[in-house]
């Protein structure tokens, strides 16, 4: 979403292709979760906010409880509009402060500085969000780990309820990959990475803000519901110029993702048919994989089910007698916080490993 967007358009495309797509999660329950993110949800005005919340409510239900997220970029914060957003319902924000040191900033091309991000964190208060969650990157090449640590130390003297960490991605269609492909070194090595993942981690703990996911953290109580159904393979509904949906029955499901054109995307979403620029169909074996992947990466680790045991179990033990996995006193598979570093080969073991005997 962008300036030039027309809101009110924007805003009868959504709620047309919410009418289009619900009948598909009729039979999951209320939402307990509404999370307006991607791009620059937090210029949207709150009544456009407002109406697509009484939309979900009206079409699907809402938990009483539910947990209702508006992502924003500090530099974009007013407190009338927050003071606006809580009125049409959003009772938490998260705000990408990415880092508190300005040079890296703007290095990143951050439009914002950690002024602007502590005045956005000052005016979420004054509005009365008392749940905040603050983004913080780390990982840019040159980027010491006292810095990054120190990133983690001046978010939480901000008082968030939660902290999401993300290590650098370089993605093919911006700017750094335009960058990373005329051979510029952007990200740190793996193994300055592997070491900045642990000690963040670690300071994150030490403050009372505790890991439970790869790359967030909460104050116990107050982890992120909308992140948690990623990683516990819940189903998803998601409107909007390139949103990605998901359903599955357990048995197969699928996923798809919007049109990113904004104009193409009103188009199709105003006519009842949304436009989708991909649709893929998942399969049994598919979806256990991808639970696999989705369950590893919280703290807590993956329920165990008879399918997961007859096609994991045998590799599971033997990541166990290694050292890399553990089995909770729930009977989860959990990664070890030795092998957290390097989850992704804990989990490739899993994937490629024979079905079990």
């Amino acid at each position: 979403m962008t300036r030039s967007i027309p809101h009110a358009a924007y805003r009868d495309a959504v709620l047309a292709e919410l009418a289009a797509r619900a009948p598909a999660f009729e039979g999951f329950g209320a939402p307990v979760s509404v999370y307006f993110g991607g791009g620059t949800p937090g210029l949207w005005p709150a009544a456009c906010v407002g109406a697509v919340i009484d939309g979900v409510a009206g079409r699907l239900g809402l938990a009483a409880d539910a947990e209702i997220t508006v992502e924003c970029n500090p530099e974009d914060v007013t407190l009338d509009h927050l003071r606006g957003l809580r009125v049409a319902g959003v009772n938490r924000l998260s705000v990408g402060a990415q880092t508190f040191d300005d040079a890296l900033l703007a290095r990143l091309g951050r439009a914002h500085d950690a002024t602007a991000t502590r005045a956005a964190v000052d005016a979420a208060r004054r509005a009365g969000f008392a749940e905040l969650s603050l983004d913080l990157m780390h990982g840019a090449a040159g980027q010491p780990l006292a810095a990054a640590l120190a990133d983690v130390e001046a978010a939480c003297d901000l008082g968030p309820t939660h902290v999401s960490t993300y290590q650098l991605t370089i993605e093919d269609r911006t700017a750094f990959g335009a960058r990373a492909r005329r051979g510029e070194s952007l990200l740190a090595p793996d193994d300055v990475l592997a070491d900045a993942f642990t000690q963040i981690r670690a300071a994150l703990r030490a403050r009372g803000v505790v890991p439970y996911e790869v790359s967030n953290a909460a104050v116990p109580g107050h982890e992120a519901v909308h992140n948690s159904l990623y990683w516990t393979f819940d189903p998803y509904l998601a409107l909007g110029a390139g949103a990605h949906g998901f359903w599955h029955d357990g048995r197969v499901g699928e996923r798809w993702v919007n049109a990113r054109a904004p104009r193409h995307y009103l188009a199709g979403a105003r006519a009842g048919a949304p436009a989708e620029a991909s649709r893929e169909a998942i399969d049994a074996e598919t979806l256990l994989d991808e639970r696999v992947l989705c369950g590893l990466r919280l703290d807590r680790g993956l329920p165990v089910d008879a399918a997961l045991e007859a096609r994991f179990g045998d590799a599971a033990r033997g990541l166990s007698a290694r050292g890399d996995l553990r089995v909770t006193a729930e009977g989860r598979w959990a990664v070890t916080d030795a092998a957290r570093p390097f989850l992704n080969r804990v989990v490739l073991a899993l994937l490629e490993a024979p079905a079990s005997r």
